[in-house]
């Protein structure tokens, strides 16, 4: 009988010791990566003149910002080792934790409400303009090494947030990287302002994606993904292959076209940002992003595609949706996770004229609605084959 005794007690110690999922550490790493990558591009190639600029007296400058952040980075990691994990296991607490994760990684950058931060975390100019980034990366390192490779049951140690309540020790590092995101959004902002000093010669200011223009584009890219693939899901063979007139494509060859199209552009996109900067193509492309979500889809005007996105019959009606999927999630990844500056890069395109790197990631997700338009006239054609 104390035999039995100890094993269940061993069994229940290794129970409530859980350490975190590998999937677990794969987002919080993910998401630090991210954030990492795009503080970093925001801060990147600015002036003394920039890095100091306050837009009003009582508005942080960029390089206040950046310092906030990276004071906070250490901060709130040593909150989570030396005070959180060292506090009692409290499972009622723990169990109102659950499902708060992507709450917090969706509302911390939300900037619609400001918030005044503590007297320990506000900037007090601790770190040169040349300092700072060697010292971000470092402490943010140390973050990720911690996630990488604890041992401790971050789920089980909870401390409550003033906006989000009971929050695990996990979440306090997911925290970690949501509020850079928050303060990279408002770098952008300080940047935006219509007094913010130019850059030496007429250069244009570097910059990371907004977090607004990663989601528009990743939205319209989800709808895209979605319409396409409804579009050509249980066909026939008959269906398939089915050729309205000898000189228009079916069904099987918009959809080769449009999934030859994705890998390409993407493909452009990378050589676009390898180009020189020129402001005043920046300029003629500026204001242009509704305008090619408008006017690429609309079919009442016909192109000749190029002999290169031409189909091929390089793929058969089964392999297709999975390579489309492939290109496609390799097209959302980028755009979620680039820390490039793709307004500053531009290739004129034969109808948009000039546009940026950003502009052809949007012009991908309207090409991919304009051939689905083209496959539902396919489908309309009077002889299209029955199911």
């Amino acid at each position: 009988m104390k035999k039995l005794l100890a094993i269940a007690l061993l069994f229940a110690t290794s129970a409530a010791a859980a350490t975190l999922t590998q999937a677990e550490r794969d987002k919080a790493i993910a998401h630090l990566n991210q954030t990492r990558a795009a503080f970093l591009a925001s801060i990147q190639g600015l002036t003394p003149e920039q890095w100091s600029f306050k837009p009003a007296p009582d508005v942080w400058s960029v390089g206040e910002v950046a310092e906030h952040i990276t004071v906070s980075e250490a901060s709130i990691l040593e909150l989570v080792t030396a005070k959180i994990l060292s506090m009692p296991v409290n499972a009622e607490l723990a169990e109102k934790t659950k499902g708060n994760d992507d709450t917090i990684l969706a509302k911390v950058p939300d900037r619609t409400e400001k918030a005044k931060t503590a007297p320990f975390l506000e900037p007090k100019a601790r770190w040169t303009q040349a300092a700072l980034p060697p010292e971000f990366t470092a402490r943010r390192e140390k973050t990720i090494d911690f996630i990488r490779t604890t041992q401790d049951d971050l789920r089980a140690h909870v401390l409550p947030h003033a906006v989000f309540k009971a929050m695990d020790a996990y979440q306090w590092v997911l925290l970690i990287s949501a509020h850079t995101e928050r303060h990279i959004a408002q770098i952008d902002e300080v940047k935006a302002n219509a007094s913010y000093p130019k850059a030496s010669g007429g250069a244009v200011i570097s910059r990371t994606l907004t977090r607004e223009e990663r989601e528009k584009a990743v939205r319209h890219l989800n709808q895209t993904r979605a319409a396409f693939l409804a579009s050509i899901k249980g066909l026939t063979p008959e269906q398939w292959s089915f050729k309205p007139a000898p000189d228009v494509w079916s069904v099987a060859e918009v959809a080769e076209h449009i999934t030859v199209s994705e890998g390409l552009i993407l493909g452009l996109v990378q050589k676009i940002l390898a180009s020189p900067v020129d402001p005043k193509q920046v300029d003629e492309a500026a204001g242009k992003d509704d305008q090619i979500l408008k006017v690429i889809p609309d079919r009442s005007e016909k192109f000749k595609a190029p002999e290169m996105l031409v189909p091929k019959a390089r793929w058969t009606q089964a392999e297709l949706p999975a390579q489309f999927e492939g290109s496609r999630a390799k097209t959302m990844e980028f755009i979620e996770t680039t820390p490039a500056d793709l307004r500053s890069h531009t290739l004129a395109h034969p109808v948009m004229k000039t546009i940026d790197a950003y502009q052809w990631i949007l012009l991908l997700s309207a090409h991919s609605q304009r051939h689905t338009a083209q496959i539902e006239e396919v489908k309309a054609n009077p002889n299209f084959p029955k199911s």
